[in-house]
């Protein structure tokens, strides 16, 4: 586009009888803007790299806008030593925690069972004090009721597990005398002679069981 001449916007204005022939009339300011913009139109800004252009430097590929251009730039990884060092870590916060959450699970595993015990001793000494005799089995704690304040009750709705034979817990149940041996099935075994409930486990127990390594669950 061919610029404007100033000298077209400078004319003169018609003589009249209120203003000299030698006065000039002046350019107007949006005029004046209008004419700067001609003759000095904006340069061309890309939309693709512009600090590379702007330093005049042609990427060889078009990138996002407002992002700087890094030829084949290799993408890093992690090194032979980092993984080494993670692998370290992961290994020493497992030999921490493992064996602290086994130890919890021992113990968990043996209270429960040292709790459902009492209960069922405590069990046969209520249907003692309920039926003036003591039980002829464990089977009787089911199947006998009583009245509490007029309410019909069974001394046990389910027999409790034990956690030392099965990891789901066992409660089996058998009837002995005490002349007779544990048969380590797991369970409860009831002698029925003396009254008295115990765990079907005569075996002391094995390392896996921490600090309770060496009892007889039959002797609690």
């Amino acid at each position: 586009m061919n610029p404007i001449n100033a000298n077209k916007l400078n004319y003169q204005s018609p003589v009249t009888s209120h203003q000299s022939p030698e006065r000039k009339q002046t350019i107007h300011p949006k005029e004046r803007n209008k004419l700067h913009k001609l003759n000095n139109p904006p340069k061309k800004v890309y939309g693709v790299n512009r600090v590379n252009w702007a330093y005049g430097v042609k990427p060889n590929k078009p990138n996002k806008p407002n992002e700087l251009y890094k030829p084949n730039e290799p993408k890093r990884g992690f090194t032979l030593i980092e993984l080494l060092i993670v692998i370290s870590i992961i290994a020493i916060l497992a030999a921490t925690v493992i064996p602290n959450f086994v130890g919890f699970d021992t113990e968990a595993k043996i209270t429960a069972t040292k709790t459902n015990l009492d209960s069922l001793r405590t069990r046969v000494l209520l249907f003692r004090a309920k039926e003036g005799k003591y039980p002829n089995s464990l089977g009787d704690l089911l199947t006998t009721y009583y009245f509490d304040v007029g309410v019909k009750k069974s001394y046990l709705n389910k027999l409790p597990p034990e956690m030392i034979s099965l990891k789901k817990g066992n409660n089996d149940f058998i009837n002995l005398t005490s002349s007779e041996s544990f048969t380590n099935e797991g369970g409860w075994v009831y002698f029925w002679d003396i009254a008295e409930v115990k765990i079907n486990y005569d075996e002391p127990l094995a390392q896996e069981w921490g600090e309770f390594k060496g009892q007889r669950p039959s002797e609690w």
